[in-house]
């Protein structure tokens, strides 16, 4: 069967190599503060902020649904001993850990990448395996970002095609007011808007503008 979104991605281009993000610098500081210890990386991909949250003491449970993804984080964890990382492969929209079992839940540069639906099946998941306490940290595509539009609309607001490479995989924009709805089961809800740039194969430069959702329940 040929290979289709991220297990096809993977499967082409390797580990996909980037710097831990600021954001999950951050998150590691506060999760210490507040006394959590289960993580769940959920969409880890190639394993970049599972190996740095487990290097900064953290119980990590690393989940992808591509296999390939799965594999080449946990090679890139025992290659820097560290051997304690859960690893398992499956379906954002159905985590296989009991309720209320993590302490903590990162989903980056992930959640996005399906319908309207899925996004909101996954949250519901997200809710129902955090402690009461409990927090995500998530980032959603804006309805404002340079990229909106581009592809085949197969819903309001998600596209196929929005990038190069990545032609099988559903981008959702969302704005402020969805993203109220999507997370209204959670009693703390924090919506930043943020941007970078960036620079694409061919030379053309996007403002990616998206927000940074932290959700307590």
């Amino acid at each position: 069967m040929k290979a289709t979104g991220w297990e096809r991605i993977y499967r082409e281009q390797g580990d996909l190599q980037y710097d831990v993000l600021p954001k999950i610098e951050k998150a590691s500081r506060l999760f210490k503060k507040k006394g959590y210890r289960n993580v769940l990386d959920l969409g880890c991909g190639t394993g970049k902020h599972s190996v740095f949250l487990a290097q900064e003491g953290f119980e990590v449970y690393a989940t992808d649904m591509s296999r390939t993804g799965i594999e080449i984080a946990r090679e890139k964890a025992e290659s820097l001993g560290l051997y304690d990382i859960h690893f398992k492969q499956h379906d954002m929209v159905r985590i296989p850990f009991t309720d209320c079992f993590f302490d903590a839940v990162i989903c980056i540069w992930t959640i996005y990448h399906g319908t309207l639906d899925r996004i909101q099946e996954t949250i519901n998941e997200i809710y129902r395996v955090l402690n009461p306490g409990g927090m995500v940290l998530t980032d959603f595509l804006t309805v404002n970002d340079d990229t909106y539009g581009t592809g085949k609309e197969i819903e309001k607001n998600t596209f196929l095609g929005e990038k190069k490479t990545e032609e099988d995989v559903p981008h959702h924009y969302t704005t402020r007011e969805e993203l109220v709805h999507l997370f209204s089961r959670f009693g703390q809800l924090q919506i930043k808007a943020s941007s970078n740039s960036y620079t694409d194969e061919t030379g053309k430069h996007y403002t990616r503008r998206y927000y940074d959702v932290d959700a307590v329940r």
